[in-house]
């Protein structure tokens, strides 16, 4: 079941549509309505109004009769609410699955840490609005490497930073001879222009903090340890939309050699000096046809990294002058361009991408502080380390069982939280976290996976501690929770109290029927078939055919046998006096075939299949309908034993001051 399933219901059920809300909720409010089950403040009932209602200010001014229509249907709806609960919904394993789903989804909002993430979300956009050129010389380094392998990388990359700075060799030369990018052999370690999250994280961030003309410190990323020489940095400028005239060279294309490939482009850009139009010369003259027939057109994605270069620094209608890439001789005009986007415009977006990316685990560390601060997080390092020594070579290969030989070692607690006594994880918590999960770590020694686990242990239980304090600690996100419990456990009840019992109850079903056929009296109705073609020679076939007598099948075969375009028939019910047809088709008899009538791009010819007198309609055409008001009936005769069952109270005085 989705999500938008449960909201449906929930508001189904209480017949509103769900705004944005104010909290009203007060510190000691007066009972509004008394269960015998459970009270219901005004607080709680003036929130849930107000939410589902337009929001505070709006129903400030809504009636008695408004505010008493609701109230009836809130009633109805808890009464329904208890009643899943009397036979224990709640407590199967279809409910508690479902609805594990939904709070793990209902949670996410409220695990972040939001000024951290907030401070990403701004710098990244602040980001987007220029890109760099840079060039880069790695060294590649496990994220898990040891120690010593690390610090030799650093020292050796450390060298290679001196050197160019003391100018005894090129950024370049020391990229192509030393960097294990693969592509620095050929690029000399350039990697053209790129912005917000067009690279991981530290190395973006590497490169926006170092100014033009500079070699960033060793820059650790996930590859390795990078230099970062910074080129340029420009204003991006909006979104832009390109377009081009390519001169290339082969036997298929219009130059057989550089020589001549250089003599045309420039005779292009000549005609463009001249006042030509782009688009008409990249029609006539350009080497790729795709974008030759658009005017040139290349979008506004990204470029070939030369491309891209000239493009940027080019203003909505200029044009550049001839410029050569592996695949031929250029010259890009940009036709359009976008207005940069306001943060505002943009938060939403970015926050995506910011959830998406190696920053959400900045924000994800920031949380996990915070819990350990908030809570007083404690480590018993003593226990730790004494179940490290009990652990072999197989711990990092995920293979490793525990042995009761140490039994001891497991049962010590492994760590506490201050704030809360009655919470303490042992060591055996952690061996179930690693026997359930069977983490890898190949390049790890035992010492340095059981550092890992632990990590990602202690990460899984305070966040899961975290998200068990939501509801005290943000009484919207409980809220929020309660409903969609309420929904599922409404939903599940339904189903089986009314919708499906009035499909499957079938003998139920026709005895409503029967005793209800006033219900189900119709004008007279007529089934209509229709034929529908946009070729007017089919069209015309159909019509001879249908005069022989010949049937939809066989009008069918005869028609697509002699043409490709698909003969559209179809069956309809039409009611007199409540339909959009044309009225005088009810004078006309069974069998009845109309003129041939085009209706925009298609031909239309129809056939009175039947006609049906005034009165009750048969149950085999409206059990559709039948199965409705049947649904409805035994909600209705339902409602009545739950009102006897679950008797409710409700406070006038307290009624009467709803939202004063």
């Amino acid at each position: 079941m989705r999500t938008s399933t449960i909201i449906f219901i929930l508001l189904l059920c209480l017949g509103v549509a769900c705004t944005s809300t104010k909290e009203t909720t007060q510190p000691s409010s007066p009972i509004l309505l008394d269960f015998a089950k459970e009270d219901v403040t005004k607080a709680e009932f003036e929130r849930v109004y107000q939410k589902n209602n337009g929001g505070y200010e709006a129903v400030k001014t809504h009636t008695t009769a408004q505010l008493q229509e609701y109230l009836d249907l809130y009633v109805k709806f808890k009464r329904k609410v208890f009643e899943a609960e009397a036979r224990g919904l709640d407590t199967t394993d279809a409910f508690r699955q479902e609805f594990e789903t939904y709070r793990k989804q209902l949670a996410q909002p409220y695990l972040t840490a939001k000024e951290v993430e907030d401070r990403l979300i701004k710098e990244a956009y602040d980001r987007s609005r220029y890109v760099v050129n840079a060039s880069h010389l790695l060294l590649k380094v496990g994220e898990n490497a040891l120690p010593s392998d690390t610090l030799a990388a650093y020292t050796r990359i450390m060298l290679y930073r001196d050197s160019v700075l003391s100018g005894k060799r090129s950024f370049a030369d020391m990229a192509e001879k030393y960097s294990e990018d693969p592509s620095a052999k050929q690029n000399q370690g350039s990697l053209g222009y790129f912005s917000a999250f067009d690279m991981v994280y530290p190395f973006e961030t590497g490169a926006f903090e170092t100014p033009p003309g500079k070699v960033s410190m060793p820059i650790r990323s996930n590859f390795g340890y990078h230099l970062i020489k910074v080129n340029e940095k420009l204003e991006n400028g909006g979104i832009k939309r390109a377009a081009h005239i390519i001169i290339r060279i082969g036997d298929r294309f219009s130059a057989k050699d550089t020589s001549q490939a250089i003599g045309k482009i420039n005779e292009i850009y000549q005609k463009l000096q001249a006042g030509e139009d782009f688009a008409t010369l990249a029609a006539q003259f350009s080497d790729d046809p795709s974008s030759g027939n658009r005017g040139g057109d290349l979008g506004s994605g990204r470029l070939l990294t030369e491309m891209q270069e000239v493009k940027l620094k080019l203003n909505k209608g200029e044009y550049s002058k001839p410029f050569t890439t592996r695949f031929g001789w250029h010259i890009m005009t940009v036709t359009e361009v976008e207005a940069e986007k306001s943060f505002e415009e943009s938060k939403l977006e970015i926050k995506r991408k910011v959830e998406r990316d190696s920053r959400a685990k900045i924000s994800q560390q920031a949380l996990i502080n915070r819990i350990k601060t908030e809570y007083g997080y404690t480590l018993d390092e003593g226990n730790f380390n004494s179940f490290k020594e009990i652990l072999s070579a197989n711990f990092p290969r995920g293979t490793w069982i525990a042995e009761d030989t140490f039994s001891n070692i497991y049962q010590l607690p492994l760590f506490t939280l201050t704030a809360d006594p009655a919470f303490t994880r042992s060591v055996q918590d952690m061996i179930d976290y690693y026997t359930k999960s069977r983490p890898r770590y190949p390049n790890l020694n035992a010492i340095q996976a059981a550092d890992q686990v632990l990590k990602l242990f202690v990460e899984s239980e305070l966040t899961a501690y975290e998200e068990s304090k939501l509801p005290e600690k943000n009484p919207e996100y409980g809220y929020l929770l309660k409903e969609y419990r309420d929904g599922i456990l409404l939903f599940t009840l339904m189903e089986q109290m009314v919708w499906k019992k009035a499909v499957e109850d079938t003998t139920g079903l026709q005895e409503y029927y029967q005793s209800n056929t006033t219900e189900f009296v119709a004008n007279r109705t007529m089934d209509l078939r229709e034929y529908r073609s946009s070729d007017e020679k089919v069209i015309n076939d159909v019509n001879r055919l249908l005069k022989l007598n010949a049937t939809d099948h066989e009008i069918d075969s005869l028609v697509e046998r002699e043409s490709d375009l698909q003969l559209t028939i179809r069956t309809m019910t039409y009611e007199e006096g409540k339909s959009d047809i044309d009225p005088s088709l009810f004078t006309k008899e069974e069998g009845y075939i109309s003129p041939v009538v085009r209706v925009g791009d298609e031909y239309k010819i129809v056939k009175v299949v039947t006609i049906r007198p005034a009165g009750v309609q048969p149950f085999d055409r409206v059990k559709s309908e039948a199965i409705t008001k049947y649904q409805d009936y035994l909600e209705k005769e339902w409602l009545k034993d739950l009102e006897y069952k679950y008797p409710v109270k409700v406070n006038e005085d307290v009624f009467s001051n709803l939202f004063k």
